[in-house]
């Protein structure tokens, strides 16, 4: 079962980075959406009338998607997985300023293996760790280092909305998250959503790698995905490649 999370790029730059992944479109099984935000979904309707794919979001993404509307489609919800071949999709409620956004968690029936795709988080309570469980992979976003978006030249009322509940993780608030997600059990990391004026991944992973280690994680599988190029495939640092990888 091959899926793709996220769709926020033309069909062609689609085409383009599943190319660069060596994977072509019509081997999508499904596109699974976390919200309705531009960088995000704008690509969705136009990849889905092209290669004819499945799409799979909550009620409240779908709603704010009229162009899906003749899409085949599968709803989620947070009370109970949905199956898709051999994948269960859970999907965990997030604070963001969507419609209705989630934190995707994926787990292979035969192996057993479990990723999380967790980005435009907002805040992360204290139980979202336990929401997410142990997990194999896991895709989060270290969005901005605070003092870089504080001195950086966005308008103030961008700076708030980005730094308030409902926008994006600080690198810091990254650390403290993945701290928790090390203690219930944690394989690979990749970083993402990384600001290009915000961030980099000099900064991200110099505030996380600590709270890993002060966790108790001693996988050395910790990778960032930036937005201008397709990452190679990551693989689980505790199962066989061939279960389960993923590609950004």
């Amino acid at each position: 079962m091959r899926v793709l999370v996220d769709a926020g790029f033309s069909p062609r730059a689609l085409q383009a980075r599943l190319a660069a992944a060596r994977m072509a479109p019509e081997s999508i099984d499904a596109l699974l959406l976390t919200h309705e935000h531009t960088d995000h979904a704008s690509g969705a309707a136009d990849a889905v009338a092209r290669w004819g794919w499945p799409v799979v979001a909550t009620a409240g993404t779908f709603a704010a998607l009229p162009a899906l509307r003749e899409a085949s489609r599968m709803v989620l919800t947070a009370t109970s997985a949905l199956a898709l071949g051999a994948l269960d999709v859970a999907a965990v409620p997030i604070a963001h300023d969507a419609r209705e956004p989630v934190a995707l968690v994926l787990a292979d029936r035969h192996s057993g293996a479990r990723a999380a795709i967790a980005l435009d988080l907002g805040r992360a309570p204290d139980d979202f760790a336990q929401a997410l469980g142990p997990l194999d992979l896991l895709v989060i976003e270290a969005n901005h280092d605070a003092q870089r978006l504080a001195d950086g030249p966005y308008p103030a009322m961008l700076k708030r909305r980005i730094s308030g509940g409902s926008g994006h993780l600080s690198n810091a608030q990254t650390a403290h998250l993945l701290g928790a997600c090390a203690r219930v059990g944690l394989g690979a990391v990749i970083l993402a959503h990384l600001s290009e004026t915000n961030n980099t991944p000099e900064l991200a992973l110099g505030a996380v790698r600590p709270a890993l280690r002060a966790a108790g994680w001693r996988t050395r599988a910790l990778h960032v995905a930036t937005q201008g190029a397709v990452l190679h495939p990551v693989a689980s640092a505790q199962r066989d490649a061939r279960q389960l990888a993923l590609d950004l």
